[in-house]
């Protein structure tokens, strides 16, 4: 308060430091002193800035506290964030991000690839499987009908059945060593 009320600078009126630059004849300066308190005022609004000022400045560390602490949760939470915080902060440049995304991507692309070919090679067993059914269906169909008691006629079929029996106990077993194959490769 001193220093704007009658000290060294003497801007409020108090002090004698804008005397000295007016020389010039014919105006003069009369130095009045003002009493002491007749700025309180002005010395409670510093005092009320200066308070908001502090208030202010404690809100925002404490904030930047609370914001540090979350950090260091999502880091310990999410390591990626830390490794991408110190890349960026030690290199400077995008290199290594760039770098990162082009690995990201034709792993990407590899993977793809991957899950093409694995989804034909499934579609292809989904259809072998199929076959297989079928072949099974059919040789419990001829299964029954050659535990029925059979006539003549049904005797005839039931040869040439025989033969399509072979046939088929003949695909059940090349489908059951390709299916057997497949699944040792997987």
């Amino acid at each position: 308060m001193d220093l704007f009320g009658r000290g060294e600078l003497g801007l409020l009126g108090g002090g004698e430091g804008l005397r000295d630059d007016v020389g010039v004849s014919g105006i003069s300066w009369t130095a009045n002193r003002l009493p002491d308190d007749m700025y309180p005022a002005s010395g409670l609004a510093l005092a009320a800035a200066y308070h908001d000022i502090k208030t202010r400045l404690a809100s925002l560390e404490r904030e930047n506290s609370s914001i540090k602490r979350k950090l260091k949760h999502y880091e310990v939470k999410f390591p990626m964030i830390s490794e991408f915080g110190e890349e960026r902060i030690l290199c400077c440049s995008c290199e290594p991000i760039i770098k990162d995304t082009s690995v990201i991507q034709s792993e990407t692309t590899n993977l793809q690839q991957r899950i093409n070919s694995l989804t034909q090679e499934l579609q292809k067993s989904k259809e072998r499987e199929e076959r297989l059914e079928e072949v099974i269906q059919a040789y419990e169909k001829i299964h029954l009908e050659k535990s029925n008691p059979v006539s003549g006629r049904k005797q005839d079929e039931l040869l040439h059945t025989n033969i399509n029996e072979k046939k088929i106990i003949f695909t059940v077993k090349l489908l059951m060593s390709t299916f057997s194959t497949f699944l040792g490769n997987l």
